[in-house]
């Protein structure tokens, strides 16, 4: 286990300068941020329509998250605030809809707002050899950006839709196109691919591919889950805000039905660099049961498959009891048996002389 984890932090660490991202490429997300934003194979929780549109999808529990982050960059600093509510879509049995909003202010930069409305549904496609059914979803979304009093402001409407299809082994693989948009000033449309693996439900290892603007990066990331799901630490290659290359980090609280993310980045070519950040978010699933009644359910379970391996051991004690008590009985007779032969052998012999 150790060797997998070394090479993807020398991976992670190691990895060559690639090109820069703009204000408009910050994504919401504690969690997604500390995995470097190697998110589209996963986006399972509030936040996972800006980065895969089908990843809510059959959602079990309504949703509600909130965040706030800082980035530095050579340009200004950049302060990000969001909120995202997602929640079962009743008429439609594995079907999510949602809404998210994501606010994003650079000093010395440009602006942008984006609201998006989400709707991600899981369906059955009998021709793909798939132990899960596949997801499918789509943003309708409103973007308006502000470059300043020179460029002026601009308002556009644009749509992303994505896929992901899980395995039962741990494998999941995401792809979605993003940012399909009128013309609002930036760079538009963009396409990721992103495939994870998680190592006996502890360790998930996940990596995007992101093409946007004449733009290609990949971004790997890991986290790591313990005490039974409570505490999740996360690692991956960060964003380069306009050129700095970043590493991300990031620490996960599972407080059911409270959740805790906080994620920070640091410039790979050291910390007096004008880059890295931060972010937080909080979130609130309805109707969960608590971290106490899960993690008592999952004891329960566990004392009760024991008890099972107990009680199934004792009858297979039993079992060999009563065979071993049949070997013993038939050992005295053939015993017997041998010591009748031997008498008869004897007289034979007395007969023969």
């Amino acid at each position: 286990m150790r060797k997998p984890l070394s090479l993807l932090l020398a991976a992670v660490l190691c990895a060559g300068p690639a090109g820069a991202v703009g204000f408009n490429d910050i994504l919401p997300d504690a969690r997604a941020m500390g995995m470097g934003h190697a998110y589209a194979a996963i986006a399972d929780d509030a936040y996972g329509m800006f980065y895969n549109p089908a990843g809510p999808a059959n959602t079990p529990y309504t949703q509600a998250a909130v965040s706030l982050g800082r980035v530095l960059s050579p340009i200004g600093t950049l302060t990000s605030v969001s909120g995202a509510y997602a929640r079962p879509y009743e008429p439609i049995n594995t079907a999510t809809i949602g809404v998210g909003y994501s606010m994003v202010r650079q000093s010395n930069g440009s602006d942008m707002d984006t609201v998006l409305f989400n709707f991600a549904q899981e369906i059955k496609v009998l021709k793909l050899p798939l132990s899960k059914p596949l997801k499918v979803g789509g943003n309708f979304k409103f973007v308006n950006v502000d470059r300043g009093r020179t460029k002026g402001g601009k308002f556009g409407l644009g749509f992303d839709v994505g896929a992901l299809a899980r395995t039962h082994m741990g494998l999941s693989l995401g792809a979605a196109l993003t940012d399909l948009t009128s013309d609002v000033g930036v760079p538009r449309g963009g396409l990721v691919v992103g495939g994870g693996y998680t190592w006996k439900k502890r360790v998930t290892f996940a990596g995007d591919i992101r093409v946007k603007g004449g733009l290609a990066e990949f971004h790997p990331g890991i986290e790591a889950t313990f005490l039974q799901g409570l505490l999740r630490l996360r690692g991956g290659r960060g964003l380069n805000l306009d050129g700095i290359s970043t590493v991300a980090f990031g620490l996960g609280v599972n407080l059911s039905p409270v959740v805790l993310d906080v994620a920070m980045s640091l410039p790979a070519a050291g910390i007096n660099r004008p880059a890295g950040g931060y972010q937080a978010t909080f979130q609130y699933r309805f109707g969960a049961p608590s971290f106490a009644a899960q993690y008592m359910g999952r004891s329960t379970a566990e004392a009760e498959s024991l008890r099972v391996e107990i009680d199934r051991l004792k009858d297979r004690r039993k079992t060999l009891d009563v065979e071993a008590t049949s070997a013993q009985t038939n050992k005295t007779a053939v015993e017997a048996q041998l010591r009748s032969l031997e008498l008869r052998a004897r007289e034979a012999q007395d007969q023969y002389r």
